[in-house]
């Protein structure tokens, strides 16, 4: 699957955006890193497993996570474009030594968010098709509580993926307006 759709490589783009270092120094920062973005949502979703907490407003989540998608989509085109034009220009730049590398970076991370808000919209259809509307034998509602872990770990893996996006983005506008 991941050979014919690239999602492999797309994961083993953004990991190598997590460290720069080689060897021994490299494989500590890219531990640490996979910690921070894979085990730590786990360990913020792993709560929701014990307590079956019931996510509510899927619909409203839904088009939020959607219009998210579509903005990053636009975000990677824009990046795209940003690309080609430091690649056609970069004497304009010739104080921004590592530019080119920062914005290679920002497009594997860009990519890569991209990639996991489209699963989270897809996890959040599906949960939204199978999730029977409220009754009187269930009033609350809401997705199974099995469900809530799943989309509090995207959530979250998503959130700390962008906050990486940003602050590549104060890097590579600090390296041009520098």
């Amino acid at each position: 699957m991941g050979k014919h759709w690239g999602l492999r490589m797309v994961l083993e783009d953004h990991i190598e955006t997590w460290s720069s270092a080689v060897g021994p120094q490299q494989k500590a920062e890219r531990r640490r890193a996979a910690f921070k973005y894979f085990g730590i949502p786990a360990v913020l979703a792993l709560p929701f497993v014990f307590f079956h907490f019931r996510l509510q407003g899927i619909g409203q989540l839904l088009s939020g996570v959607t219009i998210f998608t579509a903005l990053l989509f636009g975000l990677l085109v824009l990046m795209f474009n940003t690309g080609i034009a430091v690649r056609k220009d970069l004497a304009v730049f010739e104080h921004a030594h590592d530019l080119k590398l920062v914005i290679s970076d920002l497009r594997a991370n860009v990519t890569y968010a991209a990639v996991v808000a489209v699963c989270l919209s897809l996890l959040l259809a599906v949960a939204a098709a199978v999730t029977p509307p409220p009754s009187t034998t269930d009033p609350i509602g809401g997705l199974s509580w099995w469900w809530t872990p799943l989309c509090i770990w995207l959530f979250t893996h998503l959130g700390l993926t962008m906050l990486m996006v940003l602050r590549r983005l104060r890097t590579a506008f600090n390296y041009v307006s520098r």
